[in-house]
């Protein structure tokens, strides 16, 4: 593959995998977040995992999400991107409808999501697309046994993983447990979510999302395990209850 290739196609991966280059690490972020507002917490919500080869989290995130790139890599992307771009417009706007949570692209940020799709490819042969195509159809082909390879080495490092009933388990399943290794979640959250995600109303039920935006403003941006959110809600309403107290007095 020529170096223009090479530049296209770093480009694509950039733009799906860590844009800006940021570690998106939801459960330290939310743990900062309470710790600013003052709430220490008796349990962690972040998990320090040892990471295979000794990478920082923010690298495993990129190996995770890269394989996850390839493996669902849509080839509209490069053949008939503007076709792709509608394609996920019109996806986001039916979840709109169906979510009254979820906030409708404006016109402005569907311009700047064609424009974010098409740029990366628009000055592309047919044959420089074609052997950009089979570049990507050859890495997929090797996705399942590098996440296998890598899943391997994580567990190895992180026996507390080996809690989740492995019994049964998919490709999918093995991209969400490591998605969850490298985001931080605590073992006992990722099991829960995986012994669970058939039944996602009830997650979301579950995560009682209103009584933490009614205490802090703000809800958790990852899955907690009921008895845990539980634990921290009690202790978000003890505190807050002792600061309004040393407030008033």
């Amino acid at each position: 593959m020529n170096k223009k290739l090479e530049l296209v196609l770093r480009t694509l991966v950039y733009n799906t995998v860590v844009p800006g280059g940021r570690w998106s690490s939801s459960a330290k972020n939310y743990q900062d977040f309470l710790t600013a507002q003052g709430i220490k917490l008796p349990i962690n919500l972040f998990h320090e995992y040892k990471y295979p080869n000794n990478v920082t989290p923010q690298k495993f995130e990129e190996q995770v999400q890269t394989l996850f790139f390839f493996y669902t890599f849509d080839v509209r992307r490069i053949t008939n991107p503007r076709g792709y771009a509608e394609y996920l417009i019109s996806g986001m706007e039916r979840l709109a409808r169906e979510d009254k949570n979820i906030v409708p692209l404006t016109e402005e940020e569907k311009l700047n999501l064609i424009g974010k799709i098409c740029e990366p490819v628009k000055n592309l042969s047919d044959a420089d697309k074609n052997q950009l195509v089979d570049y990507i159809q050859q890495q997929r082909n090797t996705v399942v046994a590098q996440v296998a390879d890598l899943l391997s080495q994580t567990v190895e490092l992180n026996p507390e993983l080996l809690d989740i009933n492995w019994d049964n388990k998919n490709l999918q399943d093995f991209f969400e447990i490591l998605g969850g290794v490298s985001y931080g979640y605590a073992p006992m959250d990722i099991k829960y979510y995986i012994d669970n995600k058939h039944d996602l109303p009830r997650i979301r039920k579950e995560q009682r999302e209103e009584e933490f935006i009614n205490l802090i403003g703000d809800r958790p941006h990852l899955l907690i395990q009921p008895d845990r959110i539980q634990i921290i809600l009690d202790e978000i309403k003890k505190q807050k209850k002792l600061q309004h107290n040393i407030e008033r007095d």
